[in-house]
């Protein structure tokens, strides 16, 4: 894995099942970071597109769509990811700090049938890879407590045990040099120091 560097461009891409800490550990990186005198910028997806708002809306509907249209959303909404984040930030040699990738849409949609390595070949096609995957590895009756404790309404569909089990395996089976597992079980700072660490920061 590449070496964390001021002035130079890092791609750094949190993942892991919903429940997981990694929105709340990816702005504390990026909080880390800012005080060290990195220069980042934050993101997650799905993003503000038009693409990102039909996803987040197919979230709090009833009605649902075939999944590949659902796939072809998240992949939509990508590619405005990589033209009006990824690629500007890596020219101002910043650091890119992302919740969630295309890791996610094959581990979530695998587990609902589709083919991961044609989701991730797919999307490999025009989306960079990440210098560095943090995979907040946690387990799910752990993620479930969380989400339930932490948000007004119970755990939806993409939320239950059986279906998050099947996501976390196929995370679990994600193959790269550049992926780093992390303990996500233990409390957030014992977390965060051991991202820290395996960033050398």
């Amino acid at each position: 894995m590449k070496i964390l560097k001021k002035n130079q461009p890092f791609f750094i891409v949190f993942e892991g099942i919903d429940g997981s800490g990694k929105t709340t550990l990816s702005k504390m990186l990026q909080n880390y970071l800012e005080h060290q005198g990195f220069e980042t910028v934050w993101y997650r997806e799905p993003g503000d597109s038009e693409w990102g708002r039909k996803i987040r809306n197919l979230a709090n509907a009833n009605d649902s769509i075939p999944i590949e249209e659902e796939l072809n959303y998240f992949i939509e909404d990508r590619k405005f990811t990589v033209s009006n984040y990824l690629i500007p930030t890596r020219d101002q040699r910043k650091i890119m700090i992302l919740d969630r990738y295309f890791y996610s849409s094959a581990c979530y949609q695998g587990a609902r049938g589709l083919d991961i390595e044609s989701i991730l070949e797919a999307n490999r096609a025009f989306a960079p890879e990440p210098d560095c995957v943090l995979l907040i590895n946690v387990e799910v009756e752990t993620a479930l407590a969380r989400i339930n404790q932490n948000r007004a309404s119970t755990a939806r569909l993409f939320e239950k045990k059986e279906y998050l089990e099947s996501v976390r395996r196929h995370y679990l089976d994600l193959k790269g040099d550049h992926i780093c597992l992390i303990n996500g079980n233990n409390d957030i700072e014992t977390v965060f120091a051991e991202i820290k660490h395996k960033l050398g920061i």
